[in-house]
């Protein structure tokens, strides 16, 4: 637990237990999940590239493959959102992080990323809503402080891009 608060934990090392257990325990109830997060994981690895990159076109493509093996994961609508706002696709961005927080509800980065969303689309208080329920669950996240104050004051939201 030390060495994972150090320094992280390498889901490339989960993906080795998961394939274990696939191998030796296949009644196990999750090993359905395990046998498609094995398959995502490659086109994650991926999106994550093609993100760092500004690759927009190519994290979209592999986004989309992602979605198809596995149309209930968050994280692909997570990213699907930001890549969208990226490119300036903001009603698709925020179809896509609605999506994200249907399926999980609780995620406070999906909250501050439709905050930001909407803020483009100049919905202040739906995105005053949406950065204030992340602010919860991040209550020092400079981002969402940064973003609050810009979209309170009375010039508007003029919002620089998430990082």
């Amino acid at each position: 637990v030390n060495e994972i608060l150090a320094k992280g934990y390498d889901l490339t090392r989960g993906t080795e237990a998961m394939r274990w257990v696939i191998e030796n325990r296949p009644d196990f109830q999750h090993v359905p999940a395990y046998r498609r997060f094995i398959v995502k994981w490659p086109l994650i690895l991926e999106v994550k590239q093609t993100m760092r990159e500004s690759d927009w076109d190519s994290a979209l493509i592999r986004l989309d493959a992602q979605i198809t093996i596995d149309d209930h994961d968050p994280s692909a609508y997570y990213h699907f959102g930001l890549v969208y706002r990226y490119i300036y696709r903001f009603a698709d961005s925020e179809k896509s992080l609605r999506r994200c927080l249907d399926l999980f509800p609780d995620l406070a980065v999906g909250h501050r990323a439709l905050g930001f969303t909407l803020a483009y689309l100049e919905r202040k208080e739906e995105a005053l809503s949406e950065l204030e329920t992340a602010l919860k669950d991040l209550p020092h996240d400079p981002e969402i402080l940064r973003a609050l104050t810009e979209i309170r004051s009375p010039s508007g939201s003029d919002l620089d891009q998430e990082n």
